[in-house]
């Protein structure tokens, strides 16, 4: 299922690639519904990690490849042929943790060392831990909104709206939709505000909902999907 590709950060396939961690927290944790409907509806992953730069070295490469591996291990009481297999969701969200940490030490300054980071604040957001998440996560988006630094963003709106920050979480989303970038498209970020503010004010989601249905694409069907939960309360 996973693959490794050899294409620079525009190729649209990073978005896809990097971002199969939040599809996964979508499905494994109700705090990260705000942003995983989402993901689940416009990003339709169909597996893999991430990309690698053709002058990368294959020392970072290879960190960041073991360390994702773990992430996508499964929990079971026995071994799994072909996947990394650990009895309990702590010891897997912990070694995981530890891996991307040594990415981020040794390689620092590399692009690996941002996408290993990145995913340190999506598994401290699964494991409940929001503030550090939101500590990992405000610190890459303050680095700049490239392509991971975009997808901090939308991960910080996700950790902001989990915690009661309403107001914080939609200025990352409203930067998101004035800054898009190829791995978080102002398709996306406006579904995100629209699942933020669609029980509370259920007129403006509609408003950017009823936008989204006139574009072609995922996102058509996305924000009928939203829409269909607001007229159903």
């Amino acid at each position: 299922m996973d693959r490794i590709t050899r294409k620079s950060l525009k190729d649209d396939r990073f978005a896809a690639e990097v971002t199969h961690s939040v599809e996964y927290i979508a499905g494994h944790r109700r705090q990260a519904l705000l942003y995983g409907g989402v993901a689940v509806a416009v990003l339709a992953v169909a597996g893999g990690v991430y990309f690698y730069r053709q002058n990368r070295q294959t020392g970072a490469h290879d960190a960041l490849s073991r360390a994702l591996e773990t992430h996508r291990g499964v929990v079971a009481e026995e071994d799994r042929p072909g996947r990394v297999t650990f009895r309990t969701a702590a010891e897997k969200n912990n070694r995981a943790i530890e891996l991307f940490n040594a990415v981020s030490r040794k390689y620092s300054g590399a692009q690996e060392s941002k996408i290993a980071r990145y995913y340190t604040g999506l598994v401290l957001q699964e494991m409940g831990k929001p503030a550090e998440a939101q500590k990992v996560f405000e610190q890459l988006a303050g680095e700049g909104n490239d392509q991971v630094g975009s997808l901090a963003r939308l991960g910080l709106g996700a950790v902001l709206a989990a915690q009661g920050k309403d107001q914080e979480a939609r200025k990352a989303y409203e930067y998101l939709i004035q800054n898009p970038t190829d791995t978080v498209s102002d398709a996306q970020a406006r579904l995100a505000l629209a699942r933020l503010v669609k029980n509370h004010k259920p007129e403006e989601a509609r408003q950017l909902l009823e936008e989204l249905r006139k574009r072609p694409g995922s996102a058509a069907a996305a924000a009928a999907g939203v829409l269909g939960e607001i007229g159903a309360k």
